[in-house]
């Protein structure tokens, strides 16, 4: 069949679990035969080769700020009121782009311009879903996130990852009715709703009134791979670029956010060890400064200077700091699966996480579980895998095969499941 994914998250350049999972629902429905497309709502400029950044898929770059600012958000939401449907055509007939890394393929790319900024205004200020019109044929959409966007004619499947923000709405800043509703609409419109968790999918089921028989469980996989023996040969050269020492720090690998959970980890840190760093990779996101702000200031300077905040790092260097870990610590409050645990035990390192979510689903018996709200529980699960290099062992053990659970091969026999309810 001909698949058109959204592409609103894939090109992102710092990277999250809905990128992720977008490149890998592609490369895993690839495999199976189907004919991937992407559907990108790149923003158009009105420069000379307005299709110039035609390519990025994500609407990633900042808003503009001052009074340039509040006309780009006039002229937005003028265009979602006014627009109620965007032509999708082939990229290669419009015209000819520069790609740079993390853009989406050319040759196998739909362009909307501007659909998701317009289709977020749209819905925002008169709750209707903006339709997309292919200039070609289309067998399924498949929108990796719930996005006010819809086709005529076509097979919609709707990935809902989790619903945090009605979990926890204190962690995320999205506007909650409107959340609501957008997922409430996109679960009316789609043929087949897909979930990454049995979680998430008591979640649906609960908080969405949805009958159970309408939500496939995929789960999801990594594409991060386990490091060769020249790689691992040349790790201890690579962590001193980072100024650490190979099974020498613990990790956290995540937004720096409340949800997170990020503060009450590092205070558990520093009270299960004197000495040992705490390596923060990830972006900072909404709150970030409650989370590390003022560090040395409540915790002193012993705080500052152990906390090593690394923010987005390259693919292959997030690889190589799994690796070298001593141990990855993940006590979110709340995940929908949960990929960091994933790639850490693929890459062989020892996790600590909390229950919440799909994470104790990722981490099978392989994890150490603690109370993410008990500061005492985290520490004292964190002193016990750090200072224990039998447990460690054993955690890589069962990590490498927990991880086998999630592989791309199980992923795509899943996928092709689903597939098969609406073929």
């Amino acid at each position: 069949m001909r698949v058109l994914i959204d592409g609103a998250y894939r090109g992102l350049r710092q990277g999250t679990g809905i990128s992720t999972y977008s490149r890998t629902l592609a490369a895993g429905l690839s495999g199976l035969g189907h004919d991937i497309l992407w559907l990108s709502g790149a923003r158009v400029s009105g420069k000379p080769d307005p299709l110039s950044d035609a390519a990025h898929s994500a609407e990633d770059r900042p808003t503009a700020r001052g009074l340039r600012g509040y006309f780009e958000t006039a002229s937005n939401m003028s265009a979602g009121l006014l627009k109620s449907s965007i032509t999708a055509r082939r990229l290669t007939a419009i015209g000819a782009v520069t790609p740079r890394p993390g853009d989406l393929p050319q040759q196998a790319t739909l362009l909307a311009p501007n659909l998701f900024v317009h289709a977020h205004y749209r819905h925002m200020l008169l709750r209707r879903f903006c339709e997309v019109r292919a200039s070609e044929r289309i067998d399924i959409l498949h929108l990796a996130a719930p996005l006010p966007v819809r086709m005529k004619g076509v097979k919609t499947i709707v990935t809902i990852h989790d619903l945090v923000p009605l979990r926890l709405p204190y962690t995320t800043t999205d506007n909650k009715r409107e959340f609501l509703d957008r997922v409430r609409t996109s679960v009316k419109v789609a043929d087949l709703v897909v979930t990454i968790s049995e979680a998430s999918k008591r979640e649906i089921v609960d908080l969405l009134g949805v009958d159970p028989d309408r939500i496939a469980v995929t789960w999801q996989t990594t594409d991060i791979e386990p490091l060769d023996d020249a790689a691992r040969e040349g790790l201890p050269r690579t962590l001193r670029r980072f100024g650490l020492a190979l099974d020498q720090y613990g990790l956290y690998v995540g937004a720096i956010e409340p949800k997170k959970n990020v503060r009450r980890l590092i205070e558990a840190f520093l009270d299960a060890h004197d000495t040992m760093p705490l390596v923060l990779v990830g972006p900072r996101a909404w709150k970030w400064e409650d989370e590390v702000g003022d560090l040395d200031q409540v915790l002193g300077e012993q705080a500052r200077k152990r906390v090593r905040i690394l923010g987005h790092v390259a693919h292959e260097d997030l690889r190589r700091l799994y690796a070298g870990a001593r141990m990855l610590s993940f006590p979110s409050l709340h995940e929908g699966f949960g990929l960091p645990v994933l790639e850490a035990m693929r890459m062989g390192c020892p996790v600590l996480a909390s229950r919440s979510g799909g994470l104790a689903e990722v981490c099978g018996g392989a994890a150490k579980f603690v109370d993410p709200l008990d500061r005492a529980d985290m520490t004292s699960g964190i002193t016990q895998v750090l200072e224990d290099g039998g447990l460690r062992d054993r955690m890589r053990i069962a990590g490498l095969k927990q991880a086998e659970t999630f592989s791309a091969a199980a992923y795509a026999s899943r996928l092709a499941k689903v597939y098969s309810r609406l073929a």
